[in-house]
């Protein structure tokens, strides 16, 4: 007997199991999972209501709230799909997105009300409007989030699909280049990464998981999935503030959570950070850009907890990767422990993935030979909304390729070292762009920092770095290239070096290269 592979399946053991327990926090308002489970139910038949046809899409654009554990959910049951947009775009590209997308309705956060009302003609497929911590004052506004929910129908629903493989959500990538790319990621997608995630991360119901990262964004959404099917505790935080995130760990007593590397930096650089007491905190994943092992062992010592590495793509549900440390090598000195777990990592449970030159034949595990990562799995995107070619070059030979660069070494951890465009080709020696940045992460002084190609008449192109500096720190160019004269070979030093009170990022938290490269007018 076949069962269909859903998120459906995942609230319901939940509810089974864990009824009456805390299933989300947000701010003051706890929700059990069998609340929850009524306002999933609500969810669907307002959908239902609103002659939504299956397959149709309807986007959201909040914080993290709890509205994002049961849209998620809802969606699921509702035989719809979810589009979630980031909270950092511009109105010219929410408008691109929705009518790319043909959103029939969307629920916003009061917040967005003014960019909503000045593309909601503009956004022609869009039926409704749903305001969310606002009130429906506006004609256009079509109603507010909770009437919506609290004036529909709690009866229960089967939801489960038929086919497993129908689109779920509809994930936009951040779009550095062109326009940003709808990615069709099924119900046997997500349900196959939760079980990924359960197994790589051995979360359990013990395990309260703070949403720091974005909602609207995998890096931290695929957590929804899978700290649910175990029954966990889901705790809200609406936008990243850093003391504010320290007292939601302290109060709410979280276990575990997942934050880019800018996000801990942030947090390391607080003063008063040794007044909270984060003794809850077992691990944090660290993903989104790699982390250098001098900030890993400072995160570990300041947060008093365990680092995890993961990697992965919208493309891929998202995880591919996550750095855990073999058993073989429980007997290894500290610092090569350090060493493996800040790579990129080893390929997790149901992902088949593999580092292979141009000709697609795997690179010698030897830790040097670059290669690109593919990888092939149940958690492999449908294919891109609308983009037939796009989906054809993404995903060629059964398996889909991730466009970063990497090595592998004899006990199959994995390191990036590059994206294929972030390569610095240097009097035709090839430089890695994450191994610069490491070396400037260890400058007690360096906050955050990215480095790029710019042009050089005599090179072809040279490092350039771009650089963040810890509140209060006082660092030159001058010192900071000396730092950098001491710890790598001359050709990889950054030829000039700018300081930036911030750097630009997507809603993700990112480092945009690509706007950087702006000021140096490069592609």
């Amino acid at each position: 007997m076949q069962v269909s592979m859903s998120p459906v399946r995942i609230l319901k053991r939940a509810v089974k199991l864990y009824g009456e327990k805390t299933a989300v926090v947000d701010g003051d308002l706890r929700l059990s999972y069998a609340e929850v489970q009524n306002r999933v139910n609500r969810v669907v038949h307002a959908v239902h209501e609103m002659g939504i046809p299956p397959g149709g899409r309807i986007s959201v654009l909040d914080y993290n709230t709890y509205r994002y554990m049961e849209l998620y959910f809802g969606m699921a049951a509702s035989g719809c799909v979810l589009s979630p947009l980031n909270t950092r775009l511009s109105a010219e590209e929410y408008a691109y997105i929705l009518n790319d997308s043909e959103a029939e309705a969307i629920i916003f956060h009061s917040d967005f009300k003014p960019v909503m009302e000045q593309i909601r003609e503009s956004a022609g497929s869009l039926k409704y409007f749903y305001i969310a911590d606002g009130p429906a004052d506006a004609e256009w506004i079509t109603g507010t989030y909770e009437e919506l929910v609290k004036g529909a129908d709690e009866t229960s629903v089967k939801g489960e699909p038929e086919d497993e493989n129908v689109m779920l959500n509809l994930y936009y990538t951040s779009g550095t280049t062109g326009n940003p790319k709808g990615v069709m990621l099924t119900h046997r997608n997500i349900y196959a990464n939760a079980l990924t995630t359960i197994i790589s991360f051995k979360l359990d119901d013990c395990t309260v998981w703070h949403h720091i990262a974005p909602l609207f964004h995998l890096a931290d959404a695929f957590f929804l999935w899978s700290v649910t099917y175990q029954g966990g505790c889901h705790v809200m935080q609406r936008q990243f503030v850093p003391q504010a995130v320290l007292q939601t760990m302290q109060d709410e007593k979280v276990t575990a959570a997942m934050m880019v590397p800018t996000m801990i930096n942030f947090l390391l650089d607080l003063p008063e950070l040794e007044t909270y007491d984060l003794s809850a905190l077992a691990w944090t994943m660290v993903g989104g850009a790699p982390m250098s092992p001098a900030n890993a062992g400072r995160m570990m010592e300041k947060l008093g907890c365990r680092y995890i590495s993961g990697y992965g793509l919208t493309e891929t549900t998202p995880l591919l990767t996550v750095g855990n440390l073999k058993s073989t090598l429980a007997d290894a000195d500290e610092k090569e422990k350090m060493n493996y777990i800040t790579r990129t990592g080893l390929e997790v449970p149901g992902v088949d993935l593999r580092v292979t030159d141009t000709d697609g034949n795997e690179v010698p595990w030897d830790g040097s030979t670059i290669g690109e990562i593919t990888a092939r799995g149940d958690n492999v995107m449908k294919g891109y909304w609308k983009l037939t070619e796009a989906t054809a070059e993404a995903i060629k030979d059964g398996y889909f390729h991730t466009g970063d660069l990497a090595t592998v070494d004899a006990e199959g951890y994995v390191l990036i070292v590059d994206r294929a465009k972030d390569i610095i080709i240097s009097g035709g020696e090839n430089i890695s762009s994450v191994e610069i940045e490491n070396v400037l992460y260890k400058h007690p002084d360096v906050l955050e920092c990215a480095v790029i190609a710019i042009p050089d008449e005599k090179w072809g192109e040279v490092p350039a770095a771009m650089v963040v500096t810890k509140s209060n720190a006082e660092l030159s160019e001058e010192e900071l290239s000396a730092f950098c004269r001491e710890r790598m070979t001359r050709f990889k030093i950054p030829k000039q070096i700018k300081f930036f009170p911030e750097l630009p990022k997507t809603g993700s938290g990112k480092i945009l290269k690509t706007e950087l490269r702006k000021q140096f007018e490069i592609g």
